[in-house]
């Protein structure tokens, strides 16, 4: 399992690490000219220090170009960056999803790559650092853009002490926005994230220039697909410390099937590539081992224990997906827990001997008294998308069902799945 995992990720930062996209665009050089060519797209969660661009595609040589060497750049279908010189906040607090800046202003200078939201009588644009704080700037008629701020202040009263948030940026808008009164309520209860001030600069512009802006960044929005899935597996389940030779020695393997659906929500930005997955699946197998105890002054007389382990599960699987390569093949790696929780069991155990040669079965799980029906799991995939088809081999380290003190079950397994996009 270790060299699988470490096979796993060289090849993982092999092909990461090897992908570039160049796509058409253009940049804009500090004399004001426009040169034409192919940019290599990130689709930036971060925002960039720097681009690379060539001339054509089969052009072996790219080019480097920062903040200091051009004013901008553009993607033709994509995103849109401006270099400003910027004033951004240094004392920075996350409360939950908000970044809450400190009462006392605390500013340094900066020249950035600020992505482009809005673009219009008011502008607004964002600023992602690797601190992965998000900044909001906001610009109009041709000044120079200005950080938009929520403050917070600690404050004591009767010997307690509370965050009092201070929406600063409310009052920015409300400054910037003072000809189109219709827009007073809504500035009131905007709330401080990049989606909810889009839209009130487009409203605005509309107001003051009668269009949302010369240009509007396209909605980043979470993508939603569903897949039915079926597949074989091949299970192995090992018992330690139980008092039966029986059930200790033997390692008892066999096949299963795999029947369900999972559900896909792919992230926006990165082209695509994490994504959360939530897998409702039914899993039976039938796993057997046989145990001989044979007599040590007669090897004619033993008794043979054969153990069946026939179960069917209903799992729930929640994992995260990182995809490889952005092709008509899309290869992926996938990791996750799983919570498997038995719904029938028909195991049992036979019992033969010479002395009764017709066998003895004893009905019901020879574990039954210390099961657990609830079951652990780790997961990892491995696998690949082409078109609506999916296919992925999974392995699945579980902790099996023993309930009891000093007796470890770890049931392993290897599968070949197949998905279907219905959705």
């Amino acid at each position: 399992m270790k060299t699988t995992f470490t096979l796993i990720l060289l090849l993982s930062c092999s092909l990461v690490f090897g992908q570039k996209k160049f796509m058409p665009g253009r940049y804009v050089t500090h004399q004001g000219d426009t040169v034409q060519v192919l940019i290599n797209d990130q689709n930036w969660k971060r925002s960039p220090t720097y681009i690379e661009v060539k001339q054509d595609l089969s052009s072996t040589s790219t080019q480097r170009l920062g903040v200091a060497d051009i004013k901008g750049f553009s993607l033709t279908f994509g995103d849109r960056y401006e270099v400003h010189a910027v004033d951004k906040e240094k004392s920075v607090t996350k409360i939950g999803s908000t970044y809450i800046y400190d009462s006392q202003s605390s500013m340094v200078r900066d020249t950035v790559f600020l992505r482009v939201l809005v673009k219009g009588r008011v502008s607004l644009y964002t600023l992602n650092e690797p601190d992965a704080q998000e900044r909001i700037y906001m610009q109009k008629d041709g000044e120079p853009p200005v950080e938009l701020v929520y403050r917070s202040i600690m404050k004591r009263s009767a010997g307690k002490s509370g965050l009092v948030k201070l929406p600063v940026y409310r009052g920015m808008l409300t400054a910037k926005m003072t000809d189109c009164q219709d827009l007073a309520n809504k500035i009131s209860k905007v709330a401080f994230k990049p989606s909810a001030l889009k839209r009130l600069v487009q409203d605005y512009n509309m107001c003051a220039s009668g269009t949302e802006g010369d240009y509007v960044a396209a909605e980043e929005k979470v993508n939603f697909s569903v897949y039915a899935l079926g597949g074989v597996s091949y299970t192995s389940l090992n018992i330690n410390g139980h008092p039966s030779r029986a059930l200790n020695e033997p390692e008892f393997t066999g096949m299963g099937y795999t029947l369900g659906t999972s559900f896909i929500a792919t992230l926006p930005r990165s082209h695509g590539k994490y994504a959360l997955i939530g897998e409702l699946l039914y899993k039976a197998y039938r796993n057997e081992g046989t145990f001989k105890h044979v007599n040590p002054h007669t090897e004619e007389v033993y008794t043979e224990y054969t153990t069946t382990f026939d179960m069917s599960q209903l799992a729930i699987n929640v994992m995260g997906r990182y995809r490889l390569l952005d092709k008509s093949i899309r290869p992926y790696i996938s990791l996750g827990v799983g919570n498997s929780f038995i719904i029938h069991d028909n195991s049992h155990q036979e019992v033969y001997s010479p002395s009764y040669p017709t066998g003895n079965r004893e009905g019901g799980n020879p574990m039954a008294n210390v099961m657990r029906k609830h079951e652990q799991v780790l997961l990892l995939g491995i696998g690949g998308e082409w078109k609506r088809v999916q296919t992925e081999v999974r392995l699945e380290n579980g902790n099996g069902f023993s309930a009891a003190k000093g007796v470890k079950t770890a049931n392993n397994s290897v599968t070949l799945r197949l998905g279907y996009k219905i959705k």
